[in-house]
């Protein structure tokens, strides 16, 4: 097949999309597939893959935007690919797998997180007034047709705003899981790693250690785990929150300092290999507002480490509550949280727990992500062929 793959950034600094499109990518090489890819810059270049750079143009931001979308179908079409996917807000694409969810499911959410309702109000007006929202909800809007692409939701939630914002034809919806490397991220790997890291971080023996990596701390709940801390530090001390990504520490350190806990926190910034952060610590944390489907959350259940999120992250519905980790109700259930930590300075527990995570992570594997992804591809191609005839 003649693919081609449109994406805004190929950067895997950038985030789990631009990991998951260059991994693709690869993939679909070695089974010899021809990849195109449409992209405004990149980083990394998949071997043998042939790259197009499209550069947005316009006096703003926002006309940027609305020109690399058009400009990707541009170029798309004198090629005669079989099936082009797009991963992010482009035209002219057979497949669309938006791994950043929907516009109006990410705006929902953002807005929950804002504690004032005055300034939710405001939040909310503004969003409806702002350039660059009004155009990505364009962009948004004619990427679901018609024509109608075929449409993958990485998780239940997403298909559900597909269904809910766009009124998405249930024929064309897919709900495929994002998959995970399980050589890459395995107990094992973490067992030879994990006195080096935490010797370098500074971990003292018999510390139990909490994990979170994000970029955006604001979105996945930072804050509240911090508060969440606050009150595990009322019945013991023996613990680190272990902090990974390039958010600004500054606040968040206040945040602790004033809670009481800021000497429990260890920022270490953005990382190119953040195994050995999942070496470190016991129990991976994500009490996120909105994940599509986090990665790293599957990359820790690979790593046979237990989960505390929400039913805001899509990885939740791949989850059993009490069996590879917990699903607290909504990540300002501080106090809840708390208790769910607290629960998991049982080493025993954490022992079932990661073993049961390390086997919920075999279920979910790159490979069967790539295959399920070709069947949507063997679809598109097969439908182009009987309009043909």
């Amino acid at each position: 097949m003649k693919i081609g793959i449109q994406i805004e950034h190929l950067d895997s600094r950038r985030g789990g999309a631009e990991t998951y499109v260059y991994q693709f990518a690869c993939a679909l090489i070695e089974r010899g597939h021809e990849v195109h890819i449409f992209t405004q810059d990149w980083r990394e270049e998949p071997p043998d893959a042939v790259m197009h750079h499209i550069l947005p143009r316009g006096l703003t931001r926002w006309q940027g935007l609305e020109h690399f979308a058009r400009a990707c179908a541009k170029a798309a079409n004198p090629l005669t690919l079989d099936v082009i996917l797009a991963t992010g807000r482009t035209y002219g694409a057979d497949v669309l797998q938006p791994h950043g969810g929907t516009l109006g499911g990410s705006e929902r959410q953002n807005l929950l997180l804002i504690r004032s309702p005055v300034a939710r109000f405001l939040k909310a007006a503004f969003d409806r007034t702002n350039p660059k929202k009004i155009v990505l909800r364009k962009i948004e809007s004619r990427q679901y047709g018609p024509p109608t692409p075929q449409l993958v939701a990485v998780s239940r939630m997403v298909r559900d705003d597909m269904l809910r914002f766009y009124g998405a034809a249930e024929d064309h919806l897919h709900i495929i899981y994002n998959g995970v490397n399980t050589e890459h991220f395995s107990p094992a790997e973490m067992d030879t790693q994990r006195k080096d890291a935490r010797d370098s971080l500074g971990i003292p023996d018999g510390t139990t250690v909490f994990c979170l990596i994000a970029h955006n701390f604001k979105l996945k709940g930072l804050r509240e785990f911090i508060e969440a801390a606050a009150k595990v530090r009322k019945e013991r001390d023996d613990f680190r929150l272990l902090i990974v990504g390039r958010g600004r520490a500054g606040p968040y350190l206040w945040l602790a300092r004033g809670l009481g806990c800021d000497e429990n926190l260890i920022f270490t910034g953005a990382l190119a290999d953040v195994r050995p952060m999942y070496a470190a610590c016991d129990v991976y944390v994500q009490p996120t507002w909105y994940d599509p489907c986090s990665l790293v959350v599957l990359e820790a259940l690979a790593c046979g480490r237990p989960v505390i999120t929400t039913p805001f992250n899509g990885a939740s519905e791949l989850i059993t509550d009490g069996l590879e980790g917990f699903i607290i109700d909504t990540p300002r259930d501080t106090e809840g949280l708390s208790q769910r930590m607290l629960q998991l300075f049982d080493a025993d527990l954490r022992e079932r727990m990661g073993a049961e995570a390390r086997r919920l992570a075999g279920q979910h594997t790159l490979e069967r992500n790539f295959t399920e992804m070709m069947t949507v591809f063997e679809r598109v191609a097969r439908l182009k062929s009987e309009e043909k005839e």
